[in-house]
């Protein structure tokens, strides 16, 4: 064998870092000793594109880019070269717009997303593959090239019929349902039954309306051919999440993960929820497990990120979602896990531009908007608040939490509490389930005084749900109409709920068992002492409370209800 022969065996063998060596070698020989022909043009370039190739697997994206364009140089003179006397013998060249998307694979590698489309670009349309059209369409979403993009995604979806990422795109991109599937369904003959419906429930999706999509994608896995699917299911989650059907979301990204443990799409989301629910033994199992799977990708870091943030290993956390971040840039999970550490830390001022950039990538999470109101509301910005809490009324809809949201900050408003009112009804009787806009709605009744309405509310709330929080403001306020012994009934059934002696968590708003005890202990000490006007649970007590309140509660401890300001 010759020595170019030696190398393509490296290649073919995959021995990248003797391939690495070996390739270098052979190109200084050339280079050195050109009277004698080790290897003619053809097989240098292609030595080249080889060396380029071991650089890249083995991550040496900057050397590998420099090689990569040394080949697509002498490609051009290999083009002009005239046929000479003597034929070259034929060997197989790495196509050049192949050793393009090479070059564009180690910009990206190494976070250079202008010049990576650029590359791109250089290639014409007529040469473009899909998988080019497909990152191109990427890219361009990135620059806010919408038009672009659009029409690079329909590009690959003339040649592949069923690329679901192509389509998704398009239609997060406001190209409308019937629009795709007539682009798709005549070149998908045989998938027609299900491709419809799923096509149905994206557009669902990318158009906010996620009652109808959980209906389409619940119907999708219904269907026998498709149930237990992974990746109709994580739809499904998805839409139930963005609709703030945190429960459910929570037992469908469970099934998920229970059906494949190597999956890794929205694990984020399901740490997020995770550390929600103060599951923190399944949340550092996910994360380890996550972390096995691969290092490369945003979600293991986020995840385990939820973990130090349930911990209170704030210092880490602020580490690892930064270390998510500079895996994926526009990971929306990663700039709301940084944002809400350091409103933990207090450092508000560092926290606002993570919680406007989450908005400004992802203008459809609610979780985006409570977290950069809650960073106004820290700065005492009221009137910034309640316009980003109308925005995003506009941007989702007339909801129940957002409804909430809006009432939460008007709550914190001393000056127009009151108004916050109207807004809290409304939400009440859309979703009367909806347990952030009970907290505030009774919270404002204790401050007016108005101890019996509340006490209506929360029994008729007590009907159908049965949480600390409810059973524990329900025994503050028959203790202000001084019925002790039902009171001391409910503050028991509070703590049973939740035994826990101190608060383990930031991610619930239910008040902490602390108060619960002393609460029991001091309704005791009035039976005891026949004193019933000894205890006070005022708006006075409450506000001077160094305990965290409904309206007055730390920065992140806020920043996980669903009104946030809660």
């Amino acid at each position: 064998m010759n020595l170019f022969e030696h190398v393509k065996q490296l290649h073919d063998c995959e021995l990248h870092n003797d391939l690495k060596h070996l390739a270098s070698i052979a190109l200084t020989l050339c280079d050195n000793n050109p009277e004698v022909e080790l290897m003619n043009l053809p097989q240098k370039y292609q030595c080249i594109v080889y060396y380029g190739n071991a650089l890249y697997h083995l991550q040496e994206f900057h050397k590998a880019e420099d090689i990569y364009k040394k080949a697509l140089h002498l490609r051009k003179a290999l083009n002009k070269e005239k046929v000479k006397d003597k034929p070259s013998p034929v060997i197989e060249l790495t196509d050049e717009v192949e050793v393009k998307y090479k070059v564009y694979q180690c910009l990206m590698a190494t976070k250079q997303c202008r010049e990576a489309m650029v590359m791109l670009q250089g290639i014409s349309s007529k040469q473009r593959t899909p998988k080019i059209n497909l990152a191109l369409a990427k890219l361009y979403i990135r620059v806010g090239m919408d038009r672009s993009a659009i029409t690079s995604y329909k590009e690959v979806l003339r040649e592949c019929p069923l690329a679901l990422e192509a389509m998704t795109g398009l239609m997060s991109l406001g190209v409308k349902g019937p629009d795709v599937a007539a682009l798709v369904m005549n070149g998908a003959h045989n998938s027609s039954d299900w491709l419809s419906l799923w096509i149905k429930g994206q557009a669902q999706s990318s158009q906010r309306d996620y009652m109808s999509a959980i209906g389409t994608l619940s119907s999708l896995d219904n269907q026998s051919y498709l149930h237990d699917n992974t990746q109709v299911l994580d739809s499904l989650a998805e839409a139930k999440f963005y609709d703030g059907q945190y429960t459910q979301a929570l037992s469908l990204f469970q099934r998920i993960h229970a059906l494949d443990p190597m999956h890794m799409k929205n694990m984020d989301l399901y740490s997020y929820l995770l550390a929600k629910d103060r599951k923190v033994k399944d949340l550092l199992k996910l994360s380890q497990q996550l972390l096995k799977i691969t290092e490369q990708a945003a979600e293991p870091w986020i995840s385990l990120g939820y973990y130090c943030l349930a911990t209170r290993k704030v210092s880490k956390t602020i580490y690892f979602a930064q270390k998510a971040n500079t895996l994926d840039p526009y990971n929306i999970e990663a700039f709301l896990l940084k944002g809400t550490a350091l409103l933990e830390l207090k450092k508000v001022d560092d926290a606002t531009p993570h919680m406007k950039e989450a908005l400004r990538l992802a203008p459809h999470r609610y979780e985006a908007y409570t977290g950069l109101i809650q960073c106004y509301m820290a700065l005492y910005r009221h009137r910034e608040a309640l316009t980003w809490a109308g925005k995003a009324i506009k941007t989702l809809g007339t909801t129940a939490r957002t409804l909430t949201l809006y009432a939460s900050v008007l709550a914190k408003t001393p000056t127009v509490t009151a108004k916050a009112k109207p807004y809290l009804e409304k939400a009440m009787k859309l979703d009367p389930s909806f347990l952030e806009a009970v907290y505030i709605m009774v919270e404002i009744l204790g401050q007016e005084q108005q101890y019996d309405k509340g006490i209506e509310i929360l029994r008729k709330q007590l009907e159908t749900h049965s949480t600390c929080r409810l059973h524990q403001m329900l025994a503050e306020f028959l203790t202000q109409t001084h019925e002790h012994q039902e009171a001391l009934d409910q503050f028991s059934i509070a703590l049973s709920l939740d035994p826990s002696n101190v608060r383990v968590s930031i991610f619930s708003l239910d008040p902490s068992n602390v108060r619960v005890r002393e609460g029991m202990e001091r309704v005791e000490k009035q039976n005891d002492m026949g004193l019933e006007s000894a205890y006070d649970v005022g708006v006075e007590d409450m506000e001077n409370s160094d305990e965290e309140e409904e309206f007055e509660g730390s920065d992140v401890e806020s920043a996980w209800s669903d009104t946030e300001f809660s």
